[in-house]
């Protein structure tokens, strides 16, 4: 068997280390992918133009009236 020396060690362990932490990396990119297309359709869902609000408010004004 061929003797490694500590260097050697060092670098494929140093190695390893790089691409597992890469690899980390491409699964945090693509789950960040993931959670910013659903913000984009949940804020698609969320959006509310002036008529609605102003419709909003004179229903909650309308049902406070009517409840007392």
């Amino acid at each position: 068997m061929i003797p490694m020396d500590m260097n050697a060690v060092m670098i494929v362990l140093l190695s390893v280390t790089i691409v597992c932490l890469l690899f980390i990396m491409y699964v945090m990119y693509v789950r960040i992918q993931q959670l910013l297309k659903e913000v984009e359709a949940l804020s698609g869902r969320m959006e509310i133009t002036g008529s609605e609000l102003e419709q909003l408010t004179k229903s909650v004004e309308e049902y406070k009236r009517v409840r007392g």
